[in-house]
């Protein structure tokens, strides 16, 4: 009978850029860095812009609901010296069982994040990306839960060590356009997505109505049995449900394009699909909350009697932005967008 290999379950860290420090249970190991803020200067918009490596713009494309109606400007606006700081709550649980035998595990992660803007030419916005805060803790199965807080100075463990290194370090400096596009950013090479999206909530160049929806094409790499590597092509569809006191509710779910039938391809990419919530703040032009959710079942991922289930929620919410400047400083908390 065989056995459950636990590092096929492994907790994942992953920098999702726009996102959050994550962690969550992957079919297939990995790990990414995770950081932090530090003080922001009062000469934000004087400081240097890093060499940055051009990103092919994605095409977006939206259609107009048919029902007409009020439309809406959504696009970014953001400002040098601008900070914004986000927690974001990650929970993830994977039921695996192959045969007979069964094992579970489940992971936390609570960080914060903070972006803070240095540049805005002609529309082009240019921010750094630290994460503040970190804490993770994980269970496999009847095994110890094992935690770690970025305030304490205990060892981290093993799992941990990656994101710990990170934390008050910059991740990457980002440039997007007015429309969430990512045109530039300082990292190496780009995240995993994870069905989280990108950086920023993607939104038309034109006006939209109630109703009204566009889409982002995406795709991701996994592995056949062999080894190579497969492109798997997927897209992200959004739609405007509403907008109440200057904020938009917009929905989100993401769609295969490629065929897949082999269930341990399906296992690869069970994750990396989901449905949610977004909400824009039209008038300060930023997101200011994402509600994320997985649900899924892989049956026959390793043989005949193996099933895989995996279900995980994230919660982003904006808990602060604060412009800085040399003449004043100016902190607006996220929960007073909200009660507009």
């Amino acid at each position: 009978m065989p056995a459950i290999n636990i590092n096929a379950f492994a907790v994942v860290i992953a920098l999702v850029f726009g996102n959050t420090v994550v962690i969550a249970q992957s079919p297939t190991p990995a790990k990414r860095p995770s950081e932090k803020i530090e003080p922001a200067s009062s000469k934000a918009a004087e400081q240097p812009t890093p060499a940055l490596r051009k990103v092919e713009r994605k095409e977006l494309t939206a259609t107009a609901s048919s029902n007409g109606g009020e439309e809406y400007v959504l696009k970014y606006k953001f400002e040098p010296g601008l900070i914004i700081r986000s927690e974001v709550i990650h929970l993830a649980k994977t039921d695996t069982k192959i045969d007979t035998t069964g094992q579970n595990s489940n992971s936390r992660t609570v960080s914060q994040k903070s972006w803070k803007v240095i540049k805005n030419k002609n529309g082009e916005m240019t921010f750094e990306y630290r994460i503040d805060e970190i804490d993770m803790s994980q269970r496999i199965g009847a095994e110890n839960e094992i935690r770690y807080s970025s305030k304490t100075k205990d060892e981290p463990a093993r799992q941990f060590q990656t994101a710990a290194d990170s934390v008050g370090k910059l991740i990457s400096t980002v440039t997007i356009d007015e429309q969430g596009m990512i045109l530039a950013r300082s990292d190496d090479n780009n995240p995993p997505n994870l069905g989280m999206g990108d950086i920023t909530l993607p939104v038309p160049a034109t006006p939209v109505n109630i109703g009204a929806t566009w889409e982002i094409p995406r795709e991701l790499r996994i592995y056949r049995d062999d080894r190579t590597l497969k492109t798997v092509r997927f897209r992200e569809l959004f739609r405007l449900d509403k907008v109440s006191a200057g904020v938009a509710t917009i929905t989100v779910r993401s769609e295969m394009l490629t065929s897949i039938s082999e269930p341990k391809e399906e296992a690869q990419v069970l994750q990396q699909l989901s449905n949610g919530v977004i909400r824009f703040d039209i008038d300060a032009g930023r997101m200011i909350s994402k509600e994320l959710a997985w649900d899924k079942t892989v049956v026959g991922f390793s043989g005949d009697g193996s099933v895989m289930d995996y279900s995980a929620r994230l919660d982003e919410q904006v808990v602060e932005a604060e412009m800085i400047n040399t003449a004043s400083k100016t902190a607006t908390k996220a929960n007073s967008t909200e009660s507009r």
